[in-house]
């Protein structure tokens, strides 16, 4: 079965360093040589580093695969910036930029903003497609202007709406030329994200087949399976909170668990966030929602046990992935990306 791929790019540390950049590039090359469709970099001045910064680098490597953010989210970000950095992305690229919009984590709660609503998030992407369309805009009752329009790369640049629950899911058929799920790798959770999805498409009169919808999941390749499994916890712990923190309902959690999930994300600490050896993580183990988490969020192990996830997944639905960031530092995460290219990715993108 064919599996395509899309890897999230981090540097290797909070920051990139000169002597730094063209290893990151070698990175992003290899990547997509070795079939990834679509590369990524997340939005969080918080974890470290500049996104634009990351994505320019990227844009200026890959000469086929799909380059953007994801996430991002509508509070950090004027929607006036966002249109003309989406715009540049999309000239480097010669058309190939995308973006992916969700309401906002490390990057807003660890600066005292309150994340974005559903109908903030829709005001946010009808303005930046106007001012890439047009020129003109409005945002939160503002007008917005631009003056480049007419020399964009493309009128229309995709944009994904990052999901987590029932709600997310419907807008993001409602509106999002794409939806990048983190519902979850098991088989009735990801048949019933994509149901949403083509719901929400239909009740806003929208093709249901033409909403992109990828899944995203929690990763750690390593040959030695404990260690991949190990690498993975501090991912999974940041998942386990926003994709639980709203509300529980139409979720899929088991009852026996929904106490002690609610327990976790009402006293996730935010400053620990995607910390491997942090409290987030230590309280999931204590809580005994470590192996839950992992089985339901995260794709670890050695190649053998990553081809055996991705056949379970995509046997179920999830044949579009979003994967990464690999571990370390770049020297080692080129080492990964040639393993999961040569023992993984190849099974999958012939």
């Amino acid at each position: 079965m064919r599996v395509a791929f899309g890897i999230i790019m981090a540097p290797g540390g909070p920051l990139l360093r000169r002597d730094e950049a063209s290893r990151f590039g070698d990175l992003v090359k290899m990547a997509e040589d070795y079939g990834a469709e679509a590369i990524g970099t997340y939005d969080s001045a918080f974890i470290g580093g500049d996104a634009y910064v990351r994505a320019t680098l990227m844009a200026l490597a890959a000469t086929r695969a799909s380059v953007g953010l994801r996430p991002t989210n509508p509070l950090t970000r004027e929607p006036q910036v966002m249109a003309s950095f989406l715009a540049s992305l999309d000239s480097l690229t010669d058309g190939r930029a995308f973006m992916e919009i969700a309401s906002g984590d490390s990057a807003v709660l660890n600066i005292g903003y309150k994340i974005a609503s559903r109908a903030r998030i829709a005001d946010y992407v009808a303005c930046v497609r106007d001012l890439l369309a047009t020129g003109e805009a409005t945002y939160q009752g503002r007008p917005q202007r631009v003056r480049w329009s007419g020399v964009v790369a493309r009128h229309r640049i995709p944009i994904y709406i990052c999901a987590e629950g029932p709600r997310m899911l419907h807008l993001g058929g409602a509106i999002g030329d794409g939806v990048i799920a983190g519902t979850g790798l098991f088989g009735e959770v990801i048949r019933d994200t994509v149901a949403r999805v083509r719901a929400g498409a239909r009740e806003a009169d929208r093709d249901p087949s033409a909403i992109d919808i990828w899944f995203t999941a929690r990763t750690s390749l390593h040959e030695n399976r404990d260690k991949a499994i190990e690498n993975v916890k501090g991912s999974v712990s940041s998942i386990l909170n926003h994709a639980m923190r709203f509300s529980l309902e139409g979720k899929h959690l088991p009852d026996e668990l929904r106490g002690r999930v609610q327990e976790y994300v009402d006293g996730y600490e935010l400053y620990d966030h995607v910390l491997h050896s942090g409290r987030n993580t230590r309280r999931m183990e204590e809580l005994g929602l470590t192996d839950y988490a992992i089985q339901r969020f995260a794709i670890a192990g050695n190649p053998n046990d990553w081809i055996a996830r991705i056949e379970e997944v995509a046997a179920a639905g999830a044949t579009k992935l979003w994967i990464g960031p690999l571990g370390g530092n770049l020297e080692r995460q080129l080492r990964d990306m040639r393993l999961l290219g040569e023992q993984v990715m190849a099974r999958f993108v012939s």
